[in-house]
């Protein structure tokens, strides 16, 4: 039952956008706004907070990159699946892009802190960081390039990166660390970041659209298998031939490692002109899907 709440809560923001959508409150186009005041605002809030006050350890950073390793193969393992069954160039550079990153961030911080407590967001932020912003944005405008619709950049990607909000959020975390800050310059920037989730899921609900799976449910399906399921199997299998104890570090790696397609990729083939139809339904399906998936890993590693 303790995952239970996470997931109600989840349901619940995500069906308020939804509806607020239905009825004409709002528009789907005002989903970009709000996710817009995320990315600027109260996500580098959290993550300034989370990465200050996280104490860091190499194995938490081993779990977190072999978690970003399971995550690589099973795009792979997408990729390979929709190769064999003749899908095209445009949709196997989608699958692979939305098999490997999830969304850590916006599912993963109430799914952990349901199971665990509040302690443990500077561990999703830094996953997050770590095994899907850094790699995302480093990888996807090159992957997404073989597309033949997105210009290959180095410069531009790198300069991206640099004033990418939670990028400087990131990297002032870390410097920050060094010195002592007082506790009451973390009032505002808590009150901000506390904000995220219900910000976030609010906003991915208010764009979410059923319509499109009629045209992609055979390579939504792979995809959704591959980020969800797959992808937390392989991490406990490295895990089990290694012989690594399954800690609360290990289970938040695995956890991290099964959240849903990453709205952001989606974004991004669409801007891109890839298989639009595919992204926006494995995010709204992926989503759906992890009601069954996370409880079952619960079940298994709990």
């Amino acid at each position: 039952m303790f995952i239970f709440n996470p997931l109600w809560t989840i349901f619940i923001l995500l069906m308020g956008g939804y509806i607020a959508k239905l009825i004409g409150v709002l528009k789907q186009k005002q989903s970009r706004t709000l996710l817009d005041f995320a990315v600027t605002f109260t996500i580098p809030c959290l993550i300034f907070d989370g990465i200050y006050h996280l104490q860091l350890d190499m194995t938490l950073t081993l779990l977190i990159l072999t978690g970003l390793l399971s995550s690589l193969f099973a795009g792979m393992i997408a990729v390979s699946v929709g190769y064999l069954a003749s899908f095209s160039r445009s949709t196997l550079i989608s699958m692979f892009l939305l098999s490997s990153f999830g969304n850590t961030l916006f599912i993963g911080i109430p799914v952990i802190v349901g199971i665990y407590d509040t302690s443990f967001i500077g561990k999703v932020v830094f996953y997050d960081a770590l095994a899907t912003a850094l790699p995302f944005s480093l990888l996807a405008p090159f992957i997404l390039s073989l597309g033949g619709n997105q210009p290959l950049s180095l410069f531009q990607n790198l300069k991206r990166i640099m004033i990418f909000p939670p990028f400087i959020a990131l990297t002032l975390g870390f410097l920050c660390k060094v010195i002592e800050l007082p506790d009451f310059i973390f009032g505002p920037i808590r009150a901000l970041g506390n904000a995220t989730t219900a910000v976030a899921l609010f906003a991915i609900g208010l764009g979410l659209g059923f319509g499109t799976i009629k045209n992609s449910y055979k390579s939504a399906t792979i995809v959704i298998l591959c980020k969800t399921l797959i992808t937390p199997f392989l991490f406990i299998g490295i895990l089990k031939i290694f012989n690594v104890e399954f800690s609360s570090n290990s289970i938040i790696a695995i956890l991290e490692s099964s959240m849903p397609t990453m709205a952001l990729a989606g974004a991004m083939i669409i801007r891109a002109k890839l298989d639009s139809n595919l992204a926006v339904s494995a995010i709204a399906f992926g989503i759906l899907f992890s009601f069954v998936s996370i409880p079952l890993l619960c079940s298994i590693l709990l």
